[in-house]
């Protein structure tokens, strides 16, 4: 493997049609992160970010390429630390099933594609009884889910948050009751995580943070994107009513 120099992460972007949030936001430089690639063709990558997220992509038959894929998953055991391996093309899931083994288990998730004019044509949540506010230092001081550690793994720290993330939470009084953050972030898209508060869960909250969470990519000409787990069903009708739409199933391996 050979690690491919930021001058030329505008090379890979230009390779890649397709990937998770996190990918562009290593390749945009908005969060920490490495890009490996089987040789000066850039035929093979690995692109993971500080954090332990990875992801494969182009040619999956170079089996020097899998065996140090294989060499990063034993590193990160002996380490310690997280291997998330996130794969969309069935060569590439056969290829990392047969090297890895029982050294992983396996997630499906389902990325949407969103529809701008359902979205639009929705009947959109009232807000009018809640304190709905954009997501701040002191609010993450005193947040829900989404704290200081969460920023930390995902966004190297809650000050790269606060200057290139999206949040938005409702409160009760003082209280934080839902949140709505990019979990990643690049020039062009923006993927949301969302948390609602157990005892208030069914009044809507949740809708109306990924509102928010819409409206203001679409104001800075963001695509927004949903993921999620391919059994989690309220999220996947909650993303359905918001105008993501044509499910696609990729694979995602954990470290055993």
């Amino acid at each position: 493997m050979i690690t491919v120099p930021k001058e030329d992460f505008n090379l890979i972007k230009e390779k890649i049609k397709e990937a998770p949030t996190f990918v562009f936001s290593v390749l945009d430089c908005i969060i920490k992160g490495t890009v490996r690639a089987d040789s000066t063709n850039y035929e093979s990558l690995l692109i993971n970010t500080d954090s332990g997220l990875y992801y494969v992509t182009g040619q999956s038959s170079d089996e020097l390429f899998l065996k140090n894929i294989v060499r990063v998953n034993e590193a990160s055991v002996n380490q310690g630390k997280r291997f998330t391996l996130f794969s969309s093309e069935p060569t590439w899931n056969q290829a990392i099933e047969k090297c890895l083994e029982k050294k992983i288990r396996k997630i499906q998730r389902y990325g949407f594609s969103f529809d701008l004019m359902a979205y639009k044509n929705r009947k959109r949540s009232d807000i009018s009884e809640f304190d709905v506010t954009n997501i701040n230092q002191y609010l993450i001081d005193h947040c829900l889910e989404f704290d200081k550690k969460y920023y930390d793994e995902y966004w190297d720290s809650t000050d790269n948050f606060l200057q290139n993330g999206i949040g938005f939470c409702v409160k009760d009084g003082e209280r934080v009751i839902s949140e709505g953050v990019s979990i990643f972030k690049s020039k062009n898209y923006a993927e949301v995580d969302i948390i609602t508060d157990s005892n208030y869960r069914g009044k809507g909250l949740a809708n109306i943070v990924a509102e928010q969470f819409i409206d203001h990519c679409l104001s800075r000409n963001i695509q927004p994107r949903w993921d999620c787990d391919v059994d989690n069903v309220a999220s996947i009708n909650l993303g359905s009513k918001l105008g993501f739409i044509n499910m696609k199933e990729y694979s995602v391996y954990i470290k055993i």
